[in-house]
């Protein structure tokens, strides 16, 4: 019997906000959402969506945007932010769950009530080290907004390989990401539309 750790439809999420979300006046500047829909054993069809935001879009819209793009049956996987070892302590996360306005998952969950939502914790490095062998450039937390903004689909791909290469079986990562491979030279033959 074969089976696939890899979910029918994967969704892979990045947000780029122009400060940490729960400090003041952070908005969404740009988000990437990369989608891998397994059809077969050996076939799978990607897609990227990739939208900046202007400072003055309401947060709501945005979210309300993003879930429409968001397949039916498709697990979403997020990026959780480390927390530092006295952000960690049990008083701190009781604090934090009681006062905190809504995370932008929160939202995500309140519109898709039955979308599964996969957490990944991997820093910068390990994502860059993960991606570099797909041709992805993933920048740095000290990298600027408008290039972090750029390379947010890069990003939540190298999130999608992070997963596949963790949780796939060795012969089912190479496959997707020999199709990932070919589907990116073809994305990037395509003529840039006028």
């Amino acid at each position: 019997m074969t089976y696939s750790l890899h979910p029918p439809v994967l969704a892979t999420l990045t947000v780029v906000r122009t400060s940490p979300e729960h400090t003041p006046r952070s908005t969404i500047r740009s988000l990437a959402l990369f989608t891998v829909e397994r059809i077969g054993r050996r076939e799978a069809r990607f897609k990227i969506v990739h939208k900046a935001f202007d400072t003055d879009t309401p947060r709501a819209n945005i979210i309300d945007g993003l879930c429409s793009h968001i397949p039916p049956g498709a697990e979403l996987l997020v990026r959780l932010p480390r927390m530092s070892e006295n952000e960690a302590g049990p008083s701190t996360a009781h604090t934090i769950t009681e006062c905190a306005a809504p995370t932008d998952i929160d939202l995500i969950r309140r519109n898709l009530p039955s979308l599964t939502i996969l957490p990944l914790t991997v820093t910068d490095k390990q994502l860059a080290a993960v991606g570099e062998p797909l041709g992805l450039d993933v920048p740095g937390p000290q990298s600027a907004l408008l290039r972090r903004s750029r390379r947010a689909p890069d990003t939540a791909t190298a999130m999608w390989a992070t997963y596949t290469a963790a949780f796939c079986r060795r012969p089912e990562a190479r496959t997707l990401f020999a199709a990932f491979t070919a589907w990116r030279v073809l994305e990037q033959a395509r003529p840039i539309p006028f």
